[in-house]
């Protein structure tokens, strides 16, 4: 028996996937420095990792996960920075081996990356073995995934479609949000579903070329609305598995996924070939001043919601580096974006 999902092309699925395909045509062809590129690639490795992990409840902050990133020591609990240093070190698999076939074999080997050193070895890359449960927020079970008897069957027939040569004319992110959906609901091991689901997201987009730069994170777009994500996979189920709106969302967060791709291109591009790792807060005063030509210090204060101290951190590697311009003195003082060519 082969996996047939339910769903249905509705005419705001295909002007999402317009957009997003619009999108990626722009990034494609966007006149990237070589220099920038490793940088928009590390970028997007970090942001998934703790993206992905922060859904799972990782603790980690966005920072403590650039640090790991770079090799440092955070202090952070064990588990916390094995599960951000497992998932780094697939995304680093994954760029390399973006073209392998999605088999049995791929994704026990990508569940041992995932969960090593976090589960009992017999556990790692071996399909449940006892009944597992997805539980929502209050710890109540929402729903029951099949019994572990049934699970190698139900993903041998996921694979099947999978892989199906009729399925090479369907759409990558409509694929990749189905695989992603029929992934998680089978929860075929008994620990690291939900990473392993989204990694798996991300490695399809990769063999079909949406994304031959891997610049860009979908985990981001999950893990901005956690709640939201875990009820519209809920809601699919109970809609009898019909996927139509579970297929909108996910292509939703993919056109805002490209949509920040594009806008930290064109920050690079006006920053010029600077070797500066930007925050996300950096990356909003940038889109500030590109919105606002100039601003005073104690406006850029109330955009950001955060302290002056904190500004003034913020700015100066910006303006050290010559991305950001300083003016005036004291209350005076005004900043606005150093306008370089690329």
């Amino acid at each position: 028996m082969v996996y047939k999902p339910i769903y249905r092309i509705s005419p705001y699925l295909l002007n999402l996937i317009d957009k997003a395909s619009a999108l990626r045509s722009w990034i494609e062809l966007a006149p990237l420095q070589v220099s920038w590129l490793p940088i928009l690639q590390k970028e997007a490795k970090v942001r998934a990792a703790h993206s992905s992990t922060t859904i799972e409840g990782n603790q980690l902050s966005f920072h403590q996960v650039q640090a790991i990133s770079r090799g440092e020591k955070v202090g952070a609990p064990r588990k916390d920075e094995l599960e951000v240093k497992n998932y780094l070190n697939l995304m680093h698999w994954l760029e390399k081996n973006s073209k392998l076939k999605i088999t049995e074999q791929t994704i026990h080997k990508m569940h041992k990356m995932i969960v090593e050193d976090l589960v009992p070895e017999n556990k790692a890359g071996k399909y449940k073995d006892r009944q597992n449960y997805v539980i929502n927020e209050k710890n109540i079970k929402v729903f029951t995934p099949p019994s572990p008897l049934d699970t190698a069957k139900q993903m041998k027939e996921l694979f099947t479609w999978l892989n199906n040569p009729n399925n090479c004319e369907l759409h990558c992110i409509i694929l990749c949000a189905i695989f992603h959906h029929r992934f998680v609901s089978i929860h075929p091991f008994s620990d690291g579903n939900g990473r392993l689901a989204r990694a798996l997201g991300t490695l399809i987009l990769y063999q079909r070329e949406f994304d031959t730069k891997y610049i860009f994170s979908l985990d981001d777009y999950f893990a901005g609305d956690r709640k939201k994500y875990y009820l519209k996979l809920q809601q699919a189920r109970e809609l009898d598995n019909d996927l139509t709106l579970w297929l909108e969302y996910v292509a939703e967060g993919i056109v805002i996924t490209l949509k920040n791709v594009k806008k930290r291109i064109e920050d690079l591009q006006i920053s010029g070939p600077s070797q500066i790792y930007l925050t996300p807060k950096q990356e909003e005063i940038i889109r500030i001043l590109r919105d606002h030509h100039q601003i005073r210090g104690a406006e850029l204060i109330s955009k950001l919601g955060v302290s002056r101290a904190r500004v003034n951190q913020l700015l100066t590697p910006l303006i050290k580096n010559q991305i950001i311009l300083k003016e005036g003195q004291s209350k005076a003082t005004r900043y606005k974006l150093a306008l370089h060519k690329t």
